[in-house]
């Protein structure tokens, strides 16, 4: 194991040999992203050299100091990294999840009110009627459901009439398909194997841009219907059709899709993954499962089960402490990465011009230096008063910063209320994998790797 004393000033992390990363490199091509960094972080501390055999320099940071350092005290130098620019760009273009400089400001600013507290509880309504309507088609079947889909299906509805007034049920296939296909090619291992230039058609790039061409189609005929009629609707797609730009200029058709693309993707899988662990972790853990469900029983109302009646958001609720201590374990984004644009220093190492810099929720949710028996789903973790007591980015499921999810409050009211409805009527309890630890892709966001099936049941 490496030495962790004192770093001298200004040097270089801890890391793998040259050999070793040669190693790590093939690892990359078959294994998960978030094992590879924990046996970094497990072999040389939370700050780990990760330069790439090709020369290309990285670095893991797994420490909250050195995540809060970057996300926030000296952000202006961390950019976006290639990851984003070059491969997620592709699908997502210069939505706010991949642009920049002053056109994520002004993205943002028109996006933002959106996703207030006083909008999200106003959906309130629209996520229990569907989870209502998912509940009705459970009652219709035997046989088990497949947990991720489920949860998908469900999200994909809540965001595409919330944001866009709009029914895409009928594409759901659809996008799931393509986002499978996106999923299956996305190049974890940038930086390690060359991949060829989109415009090459390889075998790759025609699969990602058939895959593309699919999710373009569903946006594009959204835009359409709704051309004309914008000043009838109060969401966001009407909000990106009569926006206008410093100059007067209504927003061009690309940058609308670009908008609708990310958060028609990224604000139904990142739910759909979140719901999907926190009932794998209930059904694995029945004392945490009947008290979660005794407790959303005794309310008067499922809003009062979340605490939305009050206004609070749920931040003293018990469903709540469940999804947050999920996405803790198995965090819906498991890895931010960014690029420093100048040399740097960190925790007296030197992090060079260029570096691509691994932030990883995953790693550090996970530390036992920072969270007692950490794989142990014990949702009393986030009782009022408990985040006091550990330090700032110990926990950033959403990121940090200026940066941070413009959707965050939404997706955990989404989360808390599907997870409440549901589990006061009826009981999830595992079916597949028999196995206690299930296979995970964390390509982009993490979600099983092999089907999670549920029996629905009744309480008993």
């Amino acid at each position: 194991m490496a030495n962790r004393g004192p770093a001298d000033p200004a040097s270089t992390p801890p890391g793998p040999s040259i050999a070793e990363r040669l190693g790590q490199a093939r690892r990359l091509l078959t294994d998960d992203l978030t094992g590879v960094l924990v046996s970094a972080r497990e072999a040389y501390g939370p700050i780990v050299d990760l330069t790439m055999p090709d020369g290309t320099p990285g670095v893991l940071l797994a420490e909250p100091t050195a995540v809060q350092h970057v996300l926030e005290t000296n952000a202006e130098n961390y950019r976006r990294a290639s990851v984003y620019r070059e491969e997620l760009s592709e699908l997502f273009g210069d939505g706010l999840l991949t642009s920049e400089g002053e056109l994520w400001h002004r993205q943002h600013r028109l996006i933002r009110p959106m996703f207030g507290s006083g909008s999200v509880r106003s959906f309130t309504d629209l996520i229990l009627t569907e989870t209502e309507a998912m509940l009705d088609r459970w009652a219709t079947r035997s046989e088990p459901i497949d947990l991720l889909r489920e949860m998908e299906r469900v999200t994909l509805s809540i965001i595409g009439k919330a944001m866009f007034s709009a029914d895409v049920e009928a594409h759901a296939e659809t996008i799931r398909a393509a986002l499978e296909t996106l999923r299956r090619g996305f190049q974890r291992e940038v930086g390690v194997v060359p991949t060829a230039p989109e415009w090459i058609p390889t075998p790759h790039n025609r699969r990602t841009r058939a895959a593309i061409d699919d999710i373009d189609a569903v946006v594009y005929d959204l835009i359409e219907a709704r051309r004309g009629e914008a000043d009838e609707y109060d969401d966001l797609l009407s909000k990106l059709l009569t926006a206008r730009t410093d100059d007067g200029e209504r927003m061009a058709d690309e940058q609308i899709r670009d908008e609708l693309v990310t958060f028609l993707l990224a604000g139904h899988e990142t739910t759909a993954a979140a719901l999907t662990w926190t009932w794998y972790l209930l059904a694995n853990h029945p004392g945490v499962h009947r008290r979660l469900h005794e407790r959303v029983a005794e309310a008067d109302a499922i809003t009062d089960a979340v605490g939305f009646s009050a206004g609070t958001a749920g931040d003293a609720s018990f469903v709540k402490q469940c999804v947050q201590e999920a996405m803790r374990i198995y965090p819906p984004v498991p890895v931010i990465t960014r690029e420093a644009e100048d040399c740097d220093e960190i925790s007296g190492y030197e992090i060079p011009a260029g570096s691509e810099v691994v932030l990883s929720q995953f790693v550090v949710h996970r530390d036992p230096d920072l969270w007692a028996d950490p794989l142990a789903f014990r949702p009393e973790r986030f009782a009022p008063g408990a985040a006091e007591e550990r330090p700032a980015y110990s926990y950033f499921p959403f990121g940090g910063g200026q940066r941070m999810c413009i959707g965050r409050l939404f997706a955990l009211a989404e989360a808390q209320l599907i997870l409440a409805r549901v589990v006061r009527d009826v009981r999830l309890r595992l079916r597949s994998p028999t196995h206690d630890t299930p296979a995970v892709d964390s390509a982009v966001t993490m979600v099983p790797d092999e089907p999670i099936e549920m029996a629905v049941t009744d309480w008993v």
